[in-house]
């Protein structure tokens, strides 16, 4: 059986509370590559947050990592620390030396996690990934039970079909994907017949993730299709609540430990805590380094570019990774500053928190706003514990 794959962390505590080799105290170890193999996408979404360039089915070579490039990129992490990497996009198999790519990665001892489509991936590919690499995870975007519904969505004819087609190699294989379903007010009546749909294609988890406000996602809220507040975190309880009672499959909606039930974090622990983006680079389709995926939008969070400028100078010496390991010592702005959590959560998603306020290490939205409306649970403020002890 394979792992649950997570979208947004491909890091276990473990690895992530793991000391630095070779590297100066202050600079953690660089772990994992986040390597968007291809800036183009055979999809085009309504909600994607990167907007990977549409590419009708066909890679486009000047938007693909160049081989060369990847190969310098591990050579200099792997010193570093450089134990992983999850394979995303734009659609990481439209690469045209997808294969050649992960049979490296693999002789190089990577574990290997994957965010895919699944619309090409056919049965030769999906017993090879299973049979001859090190991927382990994998996770599958679906956004609905009903064909026209997801086709609608992800803005191609058959995407569904191809999808589930491609799930089902996979399943056949040995990798049951994690499906990821991206909530807007145009599925919330769906979300049980997704739960059905994956336990009947052999998935092992579902996760939920709200569309964001970031890249296409934007023109989503605007046109109010996005989930308010009250709607997200009735998602987080529903999901957390009477659907993990009612379905034996696992079920996961991120959200900031702070904002979970006692229940909740006692049945779950740390589960979504945060990422862990200390330990973490992006690679870009275009060879340019960043803090994730947010770079393809977000020039500033763009370091450098491999052939151009030095990893190891990068990583050790950028002004914002260098700003942001500190900032992320605390102490915490906002709420944060606050909060019993904090020092587990590390402000939750720092690409959601920089695409709300123009600052990495700053309050989440959603704690943000709990703040706003005066719903924060005050049992997870430092201060009540202190009037607690002092009463």
């Amino acid at each position: 059986m394979t792992e649950a794959a997570d979208s947004c962390d491909g890091l276990d505590e473990q690895a992530a509370s793991a000391s630095p080799t070779g590297m100066p105290p202050d600079v953690p170890a660089l772990k994992v590559f986040y390597l968007y193999l291809s800036a183009g996408c055979n999809l085009c979404c309504r909600h994607c947050w990167i907007t990977p360039t549409f590419v009708h089915g066909q890679p486009v070579p000047a938007e693909c990592l160049d081989f060369g490039l990847l190969q310098s990129a591990v050579a200099a992490a792997k010193p570093m620390g450089l134990s992983s990497a999850k394979l995303t996009g734009g659609e990481p198999t439209l690469h045209p030396e997808f294969r050649k790519i992960v049979d490296y990665l693999t002789g190089e001892g990577l574990d290997l996690s994957m965010e895919t489509n699944a619309t090409l991936i056919d049965r030769d590919l999906a017993v090879h990934l299973r049979k001859k690499t090190s991927l382990k995870r994998v996770a599958v975007s679906l956004d609905s039970p009903l064909a026209e519904e997801h086709d609608r969505f992800r803005g191609r004819d058959g995407a569904f079909a191809a999808a589930v087609r491609g799930i089902g190699h996979l399943v056949a294989a040995g990798l049951r994907p994690q499906i990821i379903m991206s909530v807007y007010r145009g599925n919330l009546d769906r979300i049980e017949g997704l739960i059905e749909l994956a336990m009947k294609l052999g998935a092992l988890s579902v996760k939920f993730n709200p569309v964001t406000r970031s890249g296409r996602g934007e023109e989503m809220h605007r046109q109010g299709q996005g989930l308010d507040f009250d709607e997200w975190v009735a998602l987080i309880r529903r999901v957390r609540g009477p659907l993990r009672e009612r379905y034996p499959i696992h079920l996961n909606a991120m959200v900031p430990p702070a904002m979970s039930t006692v229940g909740e974090l006692l049945r779950y622990g740390g589960e979504g805590a945060g990422c862990h983006v200390r330990h973490i680079l992006g690679i870009l389709g275009t060879g340019e380094m960043a803090l994730c995926g947010i770079g393809r939008n977000v020039p500033e969070l763009c370091f450098g570019k491999l052939g151009q400028d030095s990893l190891r100078e990068v990583w050790m010496h950028h002004p914002t990774l260098v700003q942001m390991r500190k900032d992320l010592q605390g102490p915490f702005p906002g709420i944060c500053g606050d909060c019993l959590h904090a020092g587990r959560c590390l402000t939750h998603c720092l690409a959601q928190n920089f695409e709300a306020n123009g600052q990495l290490v700053s309050p989440s939205p959603l704690c943000a706003e709990a703040v706003r409306r005066g719903v924060f649970p005050e049992t997870r403020r430092i201060s009540w514990g202190q009037r607690r002890t002092t009463a």
